[in-house]
C-alpha cells in the first residue's frame, strides 16, 4: 500500500476539516496556485491525481469533445429534453429520475477515461423573466419557486442519496442577474433590493438550501456596476448565510475580461485578489494566466496565503466528497461502469419526460387525439418535420427520433406522406447562375451547370442554404474567403452556415427581388476575377443575387396536405441559429415564412394542426386564433419524437404546463435591460393585461373538476387540501396549482406567487385528495425599511387551479406577522432603498453603498447623456418616515457627472409641503453636500413620503436629516 494511503487525506474517519488542514499544510505554495483553476495537477506524494471539475449535464452529459480545449471522439450520452421543456412537466420525481440518469453516465465517463467533471456546470436556474433572452432553452422558466423546486429535484437525482459522498455536483449557474447576451461580458444588471431577494436570488436560495447544490457559478455581467465574479455577495450570502457546501467557479474566461471588457482592474492579478475575497475559489481562464496573476498577488501582498488556502478548501471539499480520497473505499459511487451510459431504463425515463413535457395550448371542437384506428392518412409538414437539432450544451445522443420518426412508429397502418415545405432554388448573379465544383466551393457559371439549393428562412435575416448534389450546407469557413457546401450541419459558436438576404432596394434596373448576400460575419458576397463567390476580399463590387424556383415547397406542402385526410404541420426554431448564448431574440413573432406555409396548409387541409418545436415563446397569434390544434414541445431530447407522437396518437393525455408567460407582441415587453419585474409589469406575477397563454397553461384530453379548498394553520406553516376528480373519458394527469395573494400590502405586491404544484394521475370518474404544506417563509417579501425578508400581518388568498388564471377555488387565511416599521430621518437612508421611482437605475456608489442614478437601464452611468437637448430627469419615493421633530436640513452624499438640482418635498394624507431645490454644481467624486432648510419649513407630523426629484445626471448614494 502506498504511503499516502495513510495520511489523514486519505482517512475516511477523521472529520473532512481535518483532512483538510492536513492537505493545506502539506501543499506547497506553487501547488496551491496551480489548484486557483478548475483542475489540480498530479501530486504524486499525496496521493492526488490530476484532475478537473466542469462540463456541462443541462439535459444530460455534453461529451462532444468538438471544442478547443477537449478535442476527441465524442462519446454518446442519453439526452433529454431541454431544461426550458423538462420544468413543463411539472413533476419533481421524474426530473429526479433525469437527474440521477445524468449522475450515474457521469460516474460511468469519468472510469471510462479515469477522469473528468465529476461537479458539473448544471442546472442554469437564471430568472426567465424575458423570453427574448438567448439562453430561455437551458433554464427552467420565469418563476423563483417551480425553478427551484425543479432544480432541486435535478441536483438531488445527480448526487445521490448518501448522506456523505456525491455521485455527481452540481454547479448553478449564473449568479446571478444574467439576462441578457448582448454586451453580456461588459454590462451591467440594474437591480433594488425587493427584485434581488425576492424574485432573482431565490431560485439560487432554494437550489442550496433545499436541493443541496456543491457549487455555484459566476456570472459574466456586473451588478450595480460590481463584476460578479468580484461580487462581495458570493462570499456573504452563498457561503455564510446559505452554507453552500463546496466552491464557486466563474465563468469561462472572466477573470481576464474583468480588465479587458469591464475595465473594472487594470490588471490581472488585482482581479484574482478581490475574486478569491468575495468568494471565488477556481477561475476557469488558460491556467498559465491564473498562476502569473496569482503568483503577483501574492508577491504583492495583495492577497495572502490564507487567502489561497481557503479557495483549496472548499474546492477540495468537493472533490473529498466525490471520493477522490476514499482510503477505505466507501463511495458507492466509485467504478460505476458501461452498464449505466445508455441503458434501457434511461431510455425508459428518456421517453417518459418527452411524453410529460408536451404542452397542448389548442384543441378546437377535441380536433386531436388522431387516434391511429382512425386514421388513413397523414402528411407530416414543415421544416422541423424530419430534422433533430443540437443545442449548444447538448451531448451526442445515441440516435434521435424526429417527429416523422416518432408518428410512423404510432401509426403504423396509416398512409404517411412527409415533405418539408422548403423550396429548392437556383441563385443568379449578373445573367450567370451559381454552381458547384468539385469540392464545394460556389462560382458563376452556366445555367445547364447550376447548383440547386435547399433554401430555409428563419427570420430575422437568418437563411441557410443547402447544395442539393451533395446534401451539405453553404458555409464561410474562418479562414477561407471562399463559399463553400461543405458542412453536414449548422453548428458551432459562430453559426457560419448563416446567410442574410438583404434586399437591395428599389434601385434603378434592379430587379424587384434582388439582394445582396451578407455572411454570418457581416462581410457581402463578391465574385472574384475566376467568378468564385467569396467574403472578405477587396476584389469587386458586392454580388447582386436573384432566386430561380425550381421546386415551390409551400405547393409540395399544400398537394401533401390536400391529399391526406389529416395534416401535421411541425414549425419551430434551430436551437442555434436566432436565439442561442450571445444572441437575443429580436421578436417573439413566428418566421413569417413559418407562418406563410401554415396559412397554405391550413387553407388546403382544415384538419391540420400544428405541432411546435422551440425552446422560448412565441407570439402566435394567427396560429391560435386558425388552427383547430396546437401542441409545444422543448427540442434537445433523444425521443422528441416519441413524446410527441404519443401525444397525438393518444397514447398519453398532454399534461404539460408553460413555465414562462406567453405574451400577445413584443409590445408587451420592457427593454431587455429592465431588471425590474415589479415597475416593468414582468411574468405573471405582475403583468396584468391580456395574454396569448398564461404561466400554468396547458390542456388535457379529460376534464377535471376542483373540491373545496381548505386551509389550516399549523406552527410555521398552511396546510391546503382540496380534491380533483377526472370527469373525462381519459386517464390523464392534472397539474393542480397553489397560488397565493396578499390582500393588502404596503407595497405592490405580487397578482399571485405559486407556492405550490403537483402532478396527480387520475382514472376516468377518479377522485383524490391533494394536499400542499406551504412554509410562511416562502411569503414573506424584502422590506425596505427594515432591510430584511419579512411575512406581513394580514389576509391572505390561497388559489387553486390549472394555471395562473385559471383559478378554481379560493380560500382565505389570516396570517399573523410582522407590522412594518417606519423610517427614522435622523439615520442613513441608502439611496436604493426606495419605495418606488421613476426613470432611475442603479450602479456603483461609495463606501459599500450602491447609488442611484437619473436615466435607464442600460445608460452609460459615469456619462451625461441628453435627449432633445433636455438633460435626464429621476424621482425617487421613500414612503414611511416619521419625523419626531422638525429637521433643519439634510447630508446627501452625491456624485454630480453635470450641472443640475435636486428637489425635495414632503406628501402625508395627500397633501404635499412646497418643495425645496438646491442646485448642484459639477463634482469629480461623490463627496457629502449639505441643504439647508428655510425657517418655518415644516414636515408633516405623521408618516409622509418623501419625494427626491433630480434634474441632470447626478449619483445619489444615501442621505440623513438633521
Amino acid at each position: 500500500m502506498e504511503n499516502y494511503l495513510k495520511s489523514p487525506l486519505w482517512n475516511n474517519r477523521l472529520p473532512v476539516e481535518e483532512r483538510l488542514d492536513y492537505l493545506i499544510g502539506e501543499m506547497t505554495t506553487e501547488e496551491k496556485i496551480a489548484c486557483l483553476t478548475t483542475g489540480c495537477p498530479d501530486i504524486s506524494r499525496l496521493g492526488i491525481r490530476a484532475s478537473y471539475m466542469g462540463g456541462e449535464a443541462a439535459h444530460g452529459i455534453e461529451a462532444r469533445h468538438d471544442q478547443a480545449f477537449n478535442k476527441g471522439e465524442p462519446e454518446p450520452t442519453t439526452s433529454f429534453t431541454q431544461p426550458i421543456g423538462m420544468s413543463a412537466s411539472f413533476d419533481r420525481e421524474l426530473i429526479r429520475e433525469c437527474g440521477r440518469c445524468v449522475g450515474e453516465e457521469a460516474r460511468a465517463l469519468f472510469t471510462r477515461n479515469g477522469s473528468g467533471g465529476l461537479c458539473r456546470w448544471a442546472p442554469t436556474v437564471d430568472m426567465e423573466r424575458d423570453p427574448r433572452w438567448g439562453r430561455t432553452e437551458e433554464a427552467y422558466g420565469e418563476d423563483p419557486y417551480l425553478t427551484g423546486e425543479m432544480a432541486s429535484s435535478y441536483i438531488q437525482g445527480m448526487k445521490g442519496d448518501d448522506p456523505f459522498y456525491i455521485r455527481c455536483g452540481a454547479t448553478l449557474k449564473h449568479f446571478y442577474a444574467n439576462n441578457v447576451e448582448k454586451d453580456r461580458i461588459s454590462i451591467s444588471s440594474s437591480l433594488d433590493r425587493r427584485n434581488k431577494y425576492e424574485y432573482y436570488l431565490e431560485p439560487f436560495r432554494k437550489a442550496i438550501v433545499e436541493g443541496g447544490a456543491e457549487a455555484v457559478m459566476t456570472s459574466y455581467n456586473e451588478i450595480n456596476g460590481i463584476p460578479a465574479i468580484v461580487n462581495e455577495e458570493v462570499r456573504t450570502i452563498l457561503k455564510e448565510a446559505w452554507g453552500l457546501p463546496g466552491h464557486v467557479v466563474c465563468d469561462g474566461g472572466d477573470m481576464q475580461q474583468t480588465v479587458y471588457d469591464h475595465k473594472y482592474f487594470k490588471t490581472h492579478e488585482e482581479t484574482v485578489a478581490y475574486g478569491l475575497k468575495a468568494g471565488v475559489d477556481c477561475f476557469t481562464d488558460d491556467k498559465s494566466v491564473v498562476m502569473e496573476a496569482a503568483r503577483k498577488a501574492l508577491e504583492k501582498g495583495m492577497i495572502t496565503e490564507e487567502d489561497i488556502d481557503r479557495s483549496i478548501r472548499n474546492s477540495f471539499r468537493t472533490r473529498i466528497r466525490l471520493g477522490f480520497f476514499d482510503g477505505d473505499e466507501e463511495c458507492p459511487y466509485t467504478g460505476m461502469g458501461e452498464e449505466y451510459v445508455n441503458n434501457q431504463e434511461h431510455r425508459d425515463i428518456c421517453v417518459k419526460m418527452a411524453e410529460e413535457s408536451v404542452v397542448l395550448l389548442k384543441n378546437e371542437k377535441n380536433i386531436l387525439p388522431f387516434l391511429p384506428e382512425k386514421t388513413e392518412s397523414l402528411a407530416i409538414i414543415g421544416p422541423l418535420a424530419d430534422v433533430w437539432y443540437k443545442d449548444w450544451y447538448c451531448g451526442i445522443p445515441p440516435y434521435t427520433v424526429t417527429v416523422l420518426d416518432g408518428i410512423k412508429k404510432a401509426y403504423p397502418n396509416t398512409s404517411i406522406a412527409s415533405v418539408s415545405g422548403l423550396s429548392r432554388i437556383y441563385l443568379c448573379s449578373g445573367g450567370k447562375y451559381v454552381g458547384m465544383d468539385e469540392s464545394g466551393h460556389l462560382y458563376l457559371t452556366e445555367k445547364d451547370k447550376a447548383e440547386s439549393f435547399t433554401f430555409t428562412d428563419w427570420g430575422c435575416g437568418s437563411t441557410t442554404l443547402v447544395a442539393c448534389s451533395n446534401g451539405k450546407f453553404v458555409t464561410l469557413e474562418e479562414e477561407d474567403p471562399h463559399m463553400k457546401a461543405g458542412r453536414e450541419e449548422a453548428f458551432s459558436w459562430f453559426i457560419r452556415e448563416s446567410w442574410n438576404f438583404r434586399p437591395v432596394g428599389k434601385e434603378k434596373d434592379m430587379p424587384r427581388e434582388a439582394y445582396y448576400l451578407d455572411s454570418w460575419n457581416g462581410m457581402t458576397v463578391t465574385a472574384d476575377g475566376s467568378g468564385f463567390l467569396v467574403c472578405g476580399t477587396k476584389e469587386g463590387e458586392p454580388a447582386v443575387f436573384t432566386m430561380e424556383v425550381e421546386t415551390d415547397g409551400i405547393k409540395e406542402a399544400v398537394h401533401a396536405a390536400e391529399n391526406a385526410q389529416r395534416a401535421v404541420l411541425v414549425l419551430g426554431c434551430n436551437p442555434v441559429i436566432n436565439s442561442k448564448e450571445e444572441i437575443d431574440r429580436s421578436t417573439l413573432a413566428l418566421p413569417p415564412f413559418q407562418q406563410n406555409l401554415a396559412d397554405a396548409v391550413r387553407k388546403a387541409n382544415p384538419e391540420t394542426i400544428v405541432v411546435l418545436l422551440s425552446n422560448y415563446p412565441y407570439s402566435i397569434n394567427r396560429l391560435q386564433e386558425e388552427m383547430p390544434g396546437i401542441i409545444w414541445s422543448a427540442s434537445g431530447s433523444q425521443e422528441m419524437g416519441t413524446g410527441v407522437a404519443s401525444i397525438l396518437s393518444g397514447k398519453v393525455s398532454p399534461a404539460g404546463r408553460l413555465n414562462m408567460t406567453w405574451y400577445i407582441s413584443d409590445e408587451d415587453l420592457p427593454d431587455m435591460n429592465d431588471y425590474d419585474i415589479i415597475k416593468g409589469k414582468r411574468t405573471y406575477q405582475y403583468f396584468d393585461r391580456e395574454v396569448l397563454y398564461p404561466f400554468g397553461y396547458g390542456l388535457s384530453y379529460s376534464e377535471f373538476t376542483y373540491g373545496k379548498l381548505n386551509l389550516e394553520k399549523k406552527a410555521d406553516k398552511v396546510i391546503a387540501r382540496l380534491t380533483v376528480a377526472n370527469i373525462g373519458k381519459y386517464p390523464a394527469d392534472e397539474v393542480v396549482q397553489l397560488y397565493v395573494r396578499k390582500e393588502a400590502s404596503r407595497v405592490r405586491q405580487p397578482i399571485s406567487r405559486l407556492k405550490g404544484f403537483t402532478r396527480v394521475n387520475l382514472n376516468p370518474g377518479e377522485t383524490k385528495e391533494v394536499e400542499f404544506i406551504v412554509n410562511c417563509e416562502e411569503l414573506r417579501i424584502y422590506d425596505v425599511i427594515s432591510e430584511s425578508m419579512l411575512l406581513e400581518d394580514g389576509e391572505y388568498t390561497f388559489l387553486a387551479g390549472a394555471s395562473s388564471r385559471d383559478i378554481r377555488q379560493k380560500a382565505v387565511i389570516c396570517l399573523e406577522g410582522e407590522k412594518t416599521g417606519v423610517r427614522s430621518p435622523w439615520e442613513v437612508t441608502a439611496a436604493d432603498r426606495y419605495d418606488d421611482y421613476d426613470n432611475c437605475f442603479i450602479h456603483k456608489g461609495t463606501d459599500g453603498f450602491t447609488c442611484v442614478i437619473p436615466g435607464k437601464a442600460g445608460d452609460n452611468p459615469d456619462m451625461p447623456e441628453h435627449t432633445s437637448g433636455q438633460k435626464a430627469t429621476g424621482k425617487l419615493l421613500y414612503h414611511n418616515f416619521l419625523f419626531d421633530r422638525n429637521p433643519c436640513g439634510m447630508m446627501l452624499n452625491i456624485y454630480a457627472l453635470e450641472e443640475g438640482s435636486m428637489r425635495i418635498s414632503f406628501c402625508a394624507q395627500g397633501m404635499e409641503t412646497k418643495s425645496l431645490t438646491i442646485q448642484i454644481r459639477e463634482g469629480r467624486a461623490f463627496e457629502d453636500i449639505s441643504m439647508s432648510f428655510p425657517s418655518g419649513f415644516r414636515v408633516p407630523e405623521e408618516p409622509c413620503t418623501l419625494k427626491i426629484e433630480t434634474e441632470g445626471k447626478i449619483k445619489l448614494c444615501r442621505f440623513f436629516f438633521r
